[in-house]
């Protein structure tokens, strides 16, 4: 396949001070890598916009190493494998897994995730970075592995909007909820998600008090809350929680992604006097069940039963700044970033 001779990257330039910047990365144009025994060289057709971006860009990095400056900014992304020196991977080959800003990656097999080649199908390519990547899968794995939701339940879902959280109410439905509650913000982002993605209720918080409708909402309590935000969202909650009640750790929408430090959960107390199972999530074990939880989302999909919402945005040059669009949150779905068509 035909390989250029100028690899456009987007490098880190500077660790963001609060929030990320598009100043904090300047372009490059650098040398195309050549792949040696067992790697594989990728050309970029999409890049995935993810909250976990931000936790790469500090010191510590989070559950991943930190991205160092001067180095191209990762991401998860769909390319074209153009030459490989690994029996696993053909050249044509479509692959989804970790990437970087730049025109040609080059990728290895191993890793606690390594890239999957992808099934010629008759949905959109980029789905396989939202209903079929990361945020769909953490939305199966998390409302059925982690909350265990059941038929009666009353399930809550903060960051409802948001590429996850949208997915996981539907899938909370296909699972026989009895009620699906979201929280968002703005009267626009509540409409949508129970219009399109299937919410029974919505808590628009930035100009309902939450705890007053949750009151009115749960009778009984929130069997499962799965949550998106932390701070004092998570504190709200607490209060409303069931008996034996389960919460799913996910995100921290509330921080911003910083190096600012949140207070801790005041209520936690709850967790004892009512029950409470709280659990984070992390895709990286379940590595090894992922082709299930594609197959079940794709018949939900097939059924009706989840709704796909893509915020597609197409340029190479724009990719440092839809970073910080990602936490203004001002569109639901997943924000994705179009770079080429496969070959």
């Amino acid at each position: 396949m035909t390989v250029q001779t100028i690899n456009r990257q987007w490098l880190l330039a500077a660790r963001p001070a609060g929030a990320v910047k598009t100043g904090d990365f300047r372009y490059h144009e650098g040398a195309v890598p050549v792949p040696g025994d067992g790697d594989v060289l990728v050309r970029s057709l999409y890049f995935s916009y993810d909250a976990s971006q931000r936790i790469w860009l500090t010191d510590h990095g989070g559950y991943m190493p930190p991205i160092q400056l001067g180095d191209p900014m990762r991401c998860m992304g769909i390319g074209q494998v153009v030459a490989s020196r690994n029996p696993a991977y053909a050249e044509g080959d479509l692959v989804e897994g970790f990437m970087s800003w730049q025109d040609y990656v080059l990728a290895r097999s191993d890793g606690p995730m390594p890239l999957r080649v992808l099934p010629r199908a008759d949905y959109p390519l980029s789905w396989n970075l939202g209903v079929f990547g990361v945020s769909g899968l953490t939305a199966y794995f998390g409302v059925t592995d982690g909350l265990k939701v059941k038929p009666g339940d009353t399930v809550v879902i903060s960051a409802a909007s948001g590429a996850t959280g949208s997915l996981a109410g539907g899938i909370a439905k296909a699972l026989g909820a009895k009620k699906v509650i979201g929280i968002a913000g703005g009267p626009e982002k509540c409409r949508w998600i129970v219009e399109k993605a299937g919410y029974d209720e919505a808590i628009d918080y930035k100009n309902e008090d939450v705890a007053q409708r949750l009151g009115a909402l749960c009778l009984q309590g929130v069997d499962a809350y799965f949550d998106n935000v932390g701070g004092d969202m998570l504190d709200t909650l607490l209060l409303h929680m069931a008996p034996r009640g389960r919460i799913l750790i996910c995100g921290a929408m509330a921080s911003g992604y910083t190096d600012v430090q949140l207070q801790g959960p005041r209520n936690y107390m709850r967790i004892c006097t009512h029950m409470l199972t709280v659990q984070g999530i992390l895709l990286f074990f379940y590595a090894d069940r992922l082709a299930e939880g594609a197959a079940q989302l794709g018949r939900w999909v097939a059924e009706g039963k989840l709704h796909v919402e893509e915020n597609m945005v197409e340029g190479f040059e724009k990719a440092p700044d839809l970073l910080p669009t990602l936490f203004s949150g001002k569109n639901p779905g997943k924000l994705i970033l179009k770079i080429a068509e496969p070959a």
